[in-house]
């Protein structure tokens, strides 16, 4: 399908009024540079960490020595309890409010979708010397429409976990968490941390982590947690095995060979629902993942990040083998004013190839992020083929643009289409169109000081040849400016 003039307008409309908005914050933003230009002589602060309880504020002990500039919320980062003040607790947070709109979402031919949503979180890291420390962490999810999961629950704990940590000879050490937490391996194909809601993912879980200058090895058993409306109504479910929260487990490890350039992942995850549906099958679920993962760089421009997935295991009565594969390839310009950076990412993610055979090759992404290709959640990796040349630029130290095209197709004629996390959103019917459509994203990320940023994200889908004998195939507009504040 191609756009019509009136769509172009309408997104040129749209586009205008984000872009003012974007100026406004670009206006409010030079009270943060007259800040950094004040101390040079120390570095910046480090960054805060998409996973918070990874944060480490212990410099502040000696704050005279600190080789950091000083901020003005240090003192909330750093509160002794002790005279040695290596017991300390810190504080922190983040307030996310997003504005989202949708034209025919799902491709459905429906009215323009418009809705505020916020996140809140505050979080307490009460650390206890070099060996324990226990984190807790609330969430708050708010959207204005209607309560949808994962996006909406009134207060809830998300994190609360005890860790123990143990150093052994030389630099090795072992950290073991019991309590709820979240967790992120790899490049989030498998185990994300749903980013993109206003409710990210953590598990009940117990988690041993040991670490070997580069070797790094998880070894861990959990279940989800799943987000309820309420507060604070989400049931620890750790011993509980009467609730069908799904399970994970696994062994994840990350290591260097000697003189191979790059980093390397092998793992093993185990996954197990009390309900699953894939293509002609629903039923309980056990299933068994191995992956190799290599990344890295290659001379002093080349980037990339290739993994291959296999699955087997059995849903119900039916036995699993599915597999994916994943390239992406980045060329970084760095002589260029704007350190432009092409890529490319290749994926083919296995779908069921016969029905009512007693097999399921239908992909599992598990625990994926729902925004893994954009924060429309309009498709996700089962039996998808996908192609995404992209372009990445850095206009300023603190502006990051980003622009792709993915061309998506069914892997397999008998499979449907999938939507995140697993859902079946169109199932095959005897449809032999393969090509799903093609969507244009853009996202620009502005970091406006080290406490705020601003991100934007448009998406616009293009519905294929299946999506329009499938049902409605209007194409989808998705637009959503956010503003984050740390601390």
């Amino acid at each position: 399908m191609t756009i019509t003039l009136f769509e172009a307008k309408m997104i040129y409309d749209k586009v205008t009024c984000l872009l003012l908005l974007f100026s406004i914050v670009l206006l409010f933003s030079s009270i943060s540079r007259a800040q950094e230009h004040e101390e040079k002589e120390l570095g910046e602060a480090p960054a805060f960490q998409m996973k918070r309880a990874e944060e480490d504020y212990s410099y502040l002990q000696d704050k005279e020595n600190s080789p950091y500039e000083k901020d003005v919320l240090d003192a909330l980062k750093y509160i002794p309890f002790s005279q040695s003040g290596k017991v300390y607790m810190t504080l922190g947070g983040q307030f996310r409010p997003r504005f989202e709109h949708f034209s025919n979402r799902f491709w459905l031919d429906e009215e323009d979708f418009n809705f505020y949503s916020q996140r809140l979180a505050f979080h307490t890291d009460l650390v206890f010397g070099k060996h324990i420390r226990v984190f807790g962490e609330l969430y708050h999810g708010y959207i204005s429409d209607e309560e949808e999961f994962s996006e909406y629950d009134e207060m809830d704990l998300f994190q609360a976990f005890v860790e123990l940590k143990i150093p052994l000879k030389s630099q090795d050490l072992v950290a073991a968490r019991l309590g709820r937490q979240e967790m992120a391996l790899g490049a989030n194909r498998l185990l994300g941390l749903r980013e993109g809601p206003n409710i990210r993912l953590s598990y009940d879980m117990a988690r041993v982590i040991y670490t070997h200058q580069q070797t790094v090895v998880n070894a861990f058993y959990g279940k989800e947690v799943i987000p309820l409306f309420e507060a604070f109504d989400n049931a620890f479910t750790f011993f509980d095995e009467d609730e069908n929260n799904p399970k994970v487990w696994g062994l994840y490890s990350q290591f260097k060979i000697k003189g191979w350039q790059g980093m390397n992942e092998l793992y093993y995850l185990g996954f197990q629902a009390r309900v699953s549906r894939f293509n002609d099958v629903l039923s309980k679920e056990t299933r068994h993942t191995l992956g190799l993962r290599r990344y890295g760089k290659l001379g002093k421009h080349l980037r990339y990040n290739s993994e291959v997935v296999f699955q087997f295991g059995e849903i119900g009565s039916s036995t699993i083998s599915a597999f994916n594969i994943d390239t992406d390839w980045h060329y970084e310009l760095m002589q260029t004013k704007w350190k432009w950076s092409p890529g490319l990412k290749l994926e083919y993610t296995s779908g069921d190839r016969n029905t009512d055979d007693g097999k399921i090759n239908s992909f599992n992404p598990m625990f994926v992020n729902p925004a893994f290709y954009s924060l429309a959640a309009t498709v996700t990796p089962v039996n998808l083929m996908a192609i995404h040349p992209s372009i990445r630029a850095h206009p300023t130290k603190k502006l990051e643009i980003y622009a792709e095209w993915a061309i998506f197709w069914r892997a397999s004629r008998e499979d449907g289409l999938y939507r995140p996390t697993r859902f079946l959103n169109r199932p095959a019917e005897g449809i032999r169109a393969r090509y799903i459509g093609n969507q244009l994203g853009f996202e620009l990320e502005y970091e406006i000081n080290r406490h705020m940023g601003f991100d934007l994200d448009i998406s616009y889908f293009i519905a294929g040849k299946f999506v329009e004998e499938s049902g409605d195939e209007k194409n989808i507009l998705h637009i959503a400016p956010t503003l984050s504040f740390r601390f």
